[in-house]
């Protein structure tokens, strides 16, 4: 059976264009991230406004990754580790735009954020975002790089993030018991302790994903596969 070494190539010219764009959303969007912690810890109206601003732009670049993929599909026919690639790369800019949307929503809680700096104090808030934006750095160089050991020690990460995430909670429920009058502030920091965690929690899918694409093996949601082969099991026996 004879190769079409041309449209090998062309395939993988494609490839690259993907790649290219996925680095672009992901540098984008850890910008974003980057600048809502940033507008954050300095109460820096201006800076949440840009940051807001550019979500247009993770739009944009979350499409043209789409397009990408589905003119990828449209003109060849990918199999093995160039599949798995296509399906990741998908899954992973939608984590990207979804984390691009947390960074946004941080962003629009800076201005509620003067009056109540010293109950952020108080919180593990601070230190979750540079816990998750850790998470997002590990998970974008182990997706471009496809390191699989990398993308394994994100994951141990996400469940530090979840015990500050637990931790500012609990914190935020002794704020609202002994300060009931500050209670519309307080809730600006249930809305940031909760973005923070879902950009980990985003962070945490892109690793999983480089697992699959380097291993072929889906570790999500490992309990729901576990029930799912012993059911599978007793039907059959």
């Amino acid at each position: 059976m004879a190769i079409d070494v041309h449209s090998n190539r062309h395939l993988d010219e494609e490839l690259v264009t993907l790649r290219r764009l996925l680095f672009e959303m992901s540098e984008l969007v850890d910008e974003q991230v980057a600048g809502a912690i940033d507008a954050v810890s300095n109460c820096d109206v201006e800076l949440a406004h840009r940051v807001r601003e550019r979500d247009d732009e993770v739009d944009k670049l979350e499409l043209d990754v789409d397009h990408q993929c589905e003119r990828i599909l449209a003109l060849f026919t990918p199999v093995a580790v160039d599949l798995r690639l296509i399906i990741s790369a998908v899954k992973v800019n939608t984590d990207l735009e979804r984390i691009g949307d947390h960074a946004k929503n941080l962003a629009k809680n800076t201005q509620k954020l003067e009056r109540c700096l010293d109950l952020i104090e108080k919180t593990r808030i601070r230190e979750m975002a540079d816990e998750a934006r850790g998470m997002l750095h590990e998970a974008q160089d182990a997706f471009m790089k496809q390191d699989r050991v990398l993308a394994r020690e994100v994951l141990a990460h996400d469940r530090h993030v979840d015990r500050l995430h637990d931790e500012t909670l609990k914190t935020i429920a002794g704020i609202i018991r002994a300060q009931p009058e500050r209670a519309d502030e307080i809730v600006h920091l249930v809305n940031m302790s909760k973005s923070v965690e879902r950009i980990a929690d985003h962070a945490k899918n892109i690793a999983e994903l480089v697992v699959f694409l380097v291993e072929g093996v889906d570790i999500r949601h490992r309990g729901a596969q576990a029930a799912a082969a012993e059911e599978a099991g007793n039907e059959t026996s």
